[in-house]
């Protein structure tokens, strides 16, 4: 693994840089994620200047999805890369994979969103060269990148050559999302690339200018021209930098598409020639202001962030207060809080990994923080899952279901289910194989309605509810009611041939935390039902008029006496489905020693785990973990000392749901390795980049979701009840105090925990 320091900063900065002190190829796709940068509408990998062979570059706009062929599943496309920049250094070629590196730096200010790389180089003339890199992606206006390399030679003379610009021979790893439909040079500086997406036809328009200065004036005497190549348009830049002095190349860059917020205001969709207009007025303006006013008015944007939003750890280690901002940070950047449109991928914008949908990660992990930092984010998200009721909807049907089933995976909302069918190839068979989650991992439908039901509680947003909620909570109800099998020599409601959240266990019978989620929307279906006198009128009226209410409250009333629940057994072990318990008991050693290839995937059919009780991830502990109000104390405590061996932890949900139940059963000490694993899931050793045959690669979304959840809910105890907070806190050794601020119902409240007492005023 790349040599990574979390100590990096220093009194102000102390606790917020991210740095990388050493370069290994075999690494970069991996730093690429870490240092990933964003605003919510765009999404930048930190891909190096200079290409090396492991190099993923990757540019995402939020929400924009197309699909490559017939075959394929719509997916998040890889826009025009602006990163890319080669440089010559007196005839050779800049690189940092032969030897040749003095001093090397990569640091991620995390509070100002900055990326900065320093490079101490020697030729293999003996010349030596100190080269700064920086690189920022505006919050002020999203649609800026701002970039430059600082160039000094420390002992002798250098003749430099850049080419840097714009190159669309990206792809999706081979899959071509765009087609060119413009490719200009203006006044000879501003460069444009105009695309569109193949199939979804949205308009993108790349833009950027190149600006060079010498001994810190600028200057229009480096020798310059146009290179127009396929899918490329460069600018070569040659100028010649005495002995210990710095020329400087600034690189401003713009990202504007047709589907920009902006011009869903105006009422129209615009044409490709508009797009590519505006992207230009905008670099124009951008350039006019340079580097540093541009870093200057998102740093602004970026401190009223953390004003509000971070959490402060004092303990005798660093390493959690860094891993906590970095989850902050990466929460931050992956979803535009005005855009009702859009969803959160699995892994954000921060690579293509999962195509860019939308998984039940964000209601289950990534949804507190917004709830308790960005109500009106958590809104937006939720509006995006209403959008979805269509899909929701035409899956149900495909199924031969009732009301709204949501799709496992989505990306457009009106796409409905687009899990691939192949996931890879069975090493074990040679034979596709096939993905059944998309059809039979059903308790997302109810993940949403958990969360639904959270945010009304945290906000009491009425106006949502009438527009939205109720809507989604009875249609999601119906699809339950139509989806429940009745057992007659079990003289109850099953819920048969699933999968539940672990799933190396695939088409069981009575998973007991999609059985536990389906009666929650039935309970909260017949709150809505049985109050209906309480409603306004319009919606009173809408309801009525949609449904037979009776028939559905007697409906409902059934499903959720006789749905079947899973129960203790005389051991006080809650059975995660039907048989699990008399599957063959090993160890994860065990296991792992039957794989055929390390990359294997462990379940499915064939896979190494399926016939085991070696399970994924936390399933019967989320379960706990989120009624655990229903669950006895003892009862919860067998349960995690169960199942915590025989998890795998194959996937980043789940080592924030033992960490919370460790809390939540007053054992911080134990919480805290869970804690720290999934906070830092990004910044630690190790993680997988893949999943069977398929690239995955990327930041975990969830895993800093659930690191928020953990810090605030478990550590920090915070509690609701009605108008009401409370907390009771479980602090871990070593903390000495934690510090946080929500929002809960229209008001700010901080929080302040030490070992000593605790604290929550309400501060607006």
């Amino acid at each position: 693994m790349p040599v990574m320091n979390y100590r990096k900063g220093t009194e102000k900065e102390k606790s917020w840089i991210i740095e990388e002190t050493s370069f290994n190829e075999k690494y970069t796709g991996k730093c690429e994620s870490v240092f990933t940068q964003g605003n919510g509408y765009l999404g930048l990998r930190n891909s190096l200047e200079e290409q090396y062979v492991n190099t993923v570059r990757g540019m995402f706009i939020t929400g924009t999805f197309n699909k490559a062929s017939k075959d394929e599943v719509t997916e998040l496309p890889n826009v025009s890369d602006i990163v890319n920049m080669e440089i010559e250094l007196n005839g050779e070629r800049f690189s940092m994979n032969e030897n040749n590196i003095k001093e090397y730096s990569r640091t991620l200010n995390l509070y100002t969103g900055e990326t900065c790389r320093n490079v101490l180089w020697k030729g293999k003339n003996g010349d030596i060269v100190h080269l700064s890199f920086h690189r920022f992606v505006s919050y002020e206006n999203v649609h800026v990148i701002g970039a430059y390399v600082e160039i000094k030679p420390v002992n002798c003379e250098m003749k430099v050559k850049v080419v840097s610009g714009i190159d669309a021979q990206v792809t999706n790893h081979g899959a071509q999302h765009l087609t060119e439909f413009s490719k200009r040079a203006f006044e000879e500086k501003f460069l444009q690339m105009g695309m569109v997406t193949t199939e979804s036809a949205v308009s993108i328009a790349v833009s950027t200018v190149h600006k060079v200065f010498q001994s810190g004036k600028y200057t229009e005497d480096a020798a310059s021209k146009i290179i127009d190549d396929r899918r490329k348009i460069h600018t070569e830049i040659q100028l010649v930098i005495p002995q210990g002095e710095t020329a400087r190349v600034e690189k401003i860059s713009t990202v504007h598409s047709s589907r920009d917020l902006e011009y869903v205001a105006s009422g129209k969709e615009p044409e490709g020639e508009n797009v590519c207009r505006d992207g230009l007025d905008n670099l124009k303006e951008a350039e006019e202001k340079g580097y540093e006013t541009l870093l200057e008015g998102s740093k602004k944007v970026w401190e009223k962030i953390w004003k509000k939003q971070d959490i402060q750890i004092d303990s005798k280690e660093d390493d959690a207060q860094i891993a906590v901002r970095f989850a902050l940070y990466h929460l931050q950047i992956m979803v535009r809080s005005e855009d009702n449109r859009v969803g959160i991928g699995a892994k954000a914008l921060s690579g293509e990994g999962y195509k860019g949908h939308s998984f039940w990660d964000t209601e289950t992990f990534i949804f507190p923080y917004f709830q308790m930092a960005e109500p009106k984010t958590a809104r937006t998200l939720l509006e995006f899952r209403y959008k979805g009721l269509y899909g929701a909807r035409k899956k149900a049907i495909e199924n031969g279901y009732k009301g709204a089933m949501y799709p496992w995976e989505a990306a457009w909302v009106s796409d409905g289910e687009v899990t691939p069918y192949v996931t890879g190839v069975n090493v074990h068979t040679g034979e596709p194989m096939i993905c059944l989650t998309g059809v039979i991992e059903q308790h997302i439908t109810s993940d949403i309605i958990f969360a639904l039901w959270q945010y009304y509680a945290a906000t009491d947003d009425q106006d949502f509810m009438d527009r939205y909620g109720y809507e989604m909570t009875i249609e999601t109800a119906r699809f339950w009611n139509s989806r429940l099998e009745w057992i007659e020599e079990n003289n109850r409601y099953e819920i048969r041939d699933v999968i539940g959240p672990d799933e190396y266990h695939e088409r069981v019978n009575n998973n007991g935390y999609t059985n536990r989620m389906a009666k929650y929307t039935f309970e909260k279906a017949l709150e809505i039902l049985k109050n209906i006198n309480d409603l306004s009128e319009g919606e009173r009226n809408k309801i009525n008029s949609l449904y037979d209410v009776n028939k559905l409250i007697e409906q409902f009333e059934d499903a959720a006496e006789n749905i079947f629940i899973p129960k203790p057994d005389r051991n006080g072990i809650i059975p995660q489905f039907d048989g699990y318990l008399k599957l063959e008991d090993t160890t994860i050693d065990v296991v792992k020693s039957r794989l055929l290839d390390p990359k294997e995937y462990w379940g499915g059919a064939y896979g190494v785990a399926s016939q085991t009780q070696i399970i994924k991830q936390a399933d019967v502990v989320t379960w706990i973990s989120l009624f655990s109000n229903e669950i006895d104390s003892e009862i919860q405590k067998k349960n995690l000392n169960y199942y915590e061996p025989r998890t795998e932890h194959g996937s980043s949900l789940s080592a924030c749901m033992y960490s919370l139940l460790y809390c939540k059963c007053g054992i911080p000490d134990k919480a805290y390795p869970f804690f720290m694993k999934s906070a830092s899931a990004d910044i630690a050793p190790g993680g997988k980049e893949w999943a069977g045959l398929v690239y995955i690669g990327g930041t975990h979304p969830a895993a800093a979701g659930g690191a928020y959840m953990v810090a605030i809910k478990g550590f920090g105890g915070l509690q609701f009840n009605g108008d009401e907070i409370s907390i009771n806190p479980k602090l871990p050794k070593g903390w000495k105090k934690l510090s946080y601020k929500i929002k809960y119902r229209n008001k700010i409240y901080q929080i302040d925990i030490t070992e000593e007492k605790s604290e929550i005023k309400e501060i607006k």
